[in-house]
């Protein structure tokens, strides 16, 4: 498990993005061990424990880890093996939309609900669900969010069950289970927090696109990536494609989808480049045609900083009892 977080003396999280590498003030939030930074090239940056790493930390599945679902991971819980499977069934079967026999099947793709049964189909009576297409980077960015969301929710739902159990139960564990609902919901923030931008950029010498998220003004990350790019053209045009609000959920799944495109300019490694003016007009109307994020009001709570229901259940209740 990457630890994203640590806890000031306050014990307000602070993600790894606000602090600077090395030794930190921080402590964990699950231990209370010091913690360092790491934020090299390689690997995601998170934090580490100074000295030893905790059991909260280091005995986690994936599945429990308190991260966004189809967010930096879009395998879905797929070993390396299995991936390569499915990813064999789509360029057999299923971008000819050609019905997939049970015979040819590994069963984890139907438990996992990537692959369901359709009776109407005369050959083959398996097809990819909209979940089983994000593995093979297949499902449109509008349809993405659709299943997406979904699962983000159902898994807000099943923490916030899990503090409300441990704390009726007044289980060992519920310091954890409290922290992992709060850590979540820190990162659905950070995620409804920034704007999808896409950006054309016409150089002399060919032209690229980039994708990206800010929580500032448009035109103020515009400038830093046109500083950004003087150091390797003499001439550097920006025009801003479109921005999206609140889909900062989005950014990854596209570098996913559109991997194949992605080109680096010195260091610099969101950029892609359309050798077929086709695949560019395809790649922005797929963003064009994601809706508008309407902010429901559970999510406009999330924005605000307030606490989810249980905790302030769970707050009244301590007040009672004091």
């Amino acid at each position: 498990m990457w630890l994203r977080y640590g806890v000031d003396l306050d014990l307000i999280l602070v993600p790894i993005e606000d602090v600077l590498r090395g030794r930190t003030q921080l402590k964990c939030p699950y231990c209370g061990g010091e913690l360092t930074a790491k934020k090299g090239n390689r690997k995601e940056h998170h934090f580490a424990h100074t000295n030893f790493t905790c059991r909260e930390v280091a005995n986690r599945s994936e599945r429990e880890i308190p991260t966004l679902p189809l967010y930096n991971n879009f395998n879905i819980c797929l070993t390396g093996k299995e991936l390569q499977q499915i990813k064999t069934l789509w360029n057999r079967y299923g971008w000819k939309n050609k019905g997939i026999y049970e015979s040819k099947i590994n069963s984890i793709f139907i438990k996992e609900k990537l692959l369901e049964y359709n009776e109407y189909r005369l050959y083959g009576e398996y097809q990819f669900t909209k979940l089983g297409k994000i593995p093979v980077g297949a499902l449109s960015l509008m349809l993405f969010n659709q299943v997406q969301e979904s699962i983000l929710w159902e898994k807000l739902q099943q923490l916030e069950k899990k503090v409300q159990v441990a704390y009726l139960d007044d289980a060992s564990n519920f310091h954890e289970c409290l922290w992992d609902l709060q850590i979540y919901r820190a990162e659905l923030k950070k995620i409804l927090s920034n704007t999808l931008y896409y950006l054309q950029i016409d150089t002399d010498k060919e032209t690229f696109y980039k994708i990206g998220v800010t929580r500032r003004e448009i035109q103020a990350r515009v400038a830093e990536v046109q500083t950004d790019l003087v150091k390797h053209f003499s001439h550097v045009s920006i025009k801003v494609l479109g921005h999206w609000s609140h889909r900062g959920n989005v950014e990854k799944y596209f570098k996913y989808r559109y991997a194949d495109y992605n080109c680096s300019i010195g260091s610099l490694t969101e950029y892609y480049k359309f050798d077929n003016p086709e695949d560019a007009t395809a790649a922005l109307r797929d963003l064009r045609r994601m809706k508008k994020k309407q902010l429901s009001e559970f999510e406009v709570d999330i924005l605000a900083g307030k606490p989810s229901w249980i905790e302030q259940l769970i707050e009244e209740i301590e007040e009672e009892r004091a």
